[in-house]
């Protein structure tokens, strides 16, 4: 992999022979998303994250793609603690899956790899902070342990749950109904303003404009739902972060939220 995923330091194929001392920590900590102001988020995920974290697009070379945002200004992340526990109601599945990823290149088999410079993976052997504990990834003969077999299982969903969520993007973009969007919040805690510039978000007027061959495409490949969600989750900005101003609930079709 030339350009790593956001959180991935160093991607290697897991191995059971190289690995077979890594341990995973438990509970799991996030430190390694406190620097970041989103979260890639699944299309599958918007109905149920929606009224927890605001949903963008952003746009990208083969098409848009949604993202959880969490904090005010990059380089912020509002859901982490001093301890690195996830404080929001909703955990995304980009962290769930982390510190795993499926690697895959043509005309080779799918492998799912890891991330070997991450602070989640131990060996047995190494020290570990008081009150923490790990488990192992793999039995002392090699064999998965059911901690492995599950994430494996999320590493999988999640690939293909994201190839769904390219073909979704794509499918707004070709409808020509995602909007710019400017989104001003204040820092809860330090008062500081910021303004996100950059964001795409579905434009109402022109989602009702639709030609019924379009709209009725939303709704049969199942998109039409999510994209309600997504609306929904727009309101979700002021209740994440104190917005700069006092003002009514933002309407999802405004350039501006805030």
């Amino acid at each position: 992999m030339t350009a790593l995923p956001l959180f991935y330091r160093s991607v290697v194929p897991l191995d059971r022979d190289a690995h077979r001392a890594w341990h995973l920590a438990q509970p799991q900590r996030f430190d390694f998303a406190r620097d970041s102001h989103i979260v890639p988020a699944l299309a599958e995920e918007i109905g149920a994250a929606c009224r927890h974290l605001p949903i963008v697009f952003l746009p990208e070379s083969l098409g848009p793609v949604p993202v959880f945002l969490v904090g005010a200004a990059p380089g912020q992340c509002a859901l982490v603690d001093e301890n690195g526990t996830w404080t929001g109601r909703y955990l995304p599945a980009y962290l769930r899956r982390y510190p795993f990823i499926l690697g895959e290149s043509e005309g080779h088999e799918p492998l799912v790899c890891v991330d070997a410079e991450t602070d989640l993976v131990r060996t047995a052997a190494a020290p570990q902070e008081a009150g923490a504990t790990s488990l192992p990834l793999f039995t002392e003969d090699g064999q998965e342990t059911p901690l492995l077999q599950e994430r494996i299982r999320l590493v999988a969903d999640y690939a293909e749950a994201a190839r769904r969520t390219a073909a979704f993007g794509r499918l707004l973009q070709d409808l020509k109904i995602l909007r710019p969007l400017t989104i001003q919040l204040q820092h809860p805690l330090t008062g500081e303003h910021h303004t996100l510039h950059g964001a795409l978000g579905v434009d109402e007027a022109t989602l009702a404009a639709l030609p019924d061959d379009a709209f009725a495409r939303l709704r049969r490949e199942g998109w039409l739902a999510m994209v309600y969600a997504h609306l929904v989750s727009l309101q979700a900005v002021a209740d994440f972060l104190v917005p700069a101003a006092p003002a009514p609930a933002p309407a999802a079709h405004s350039d501006d939220i805030a």
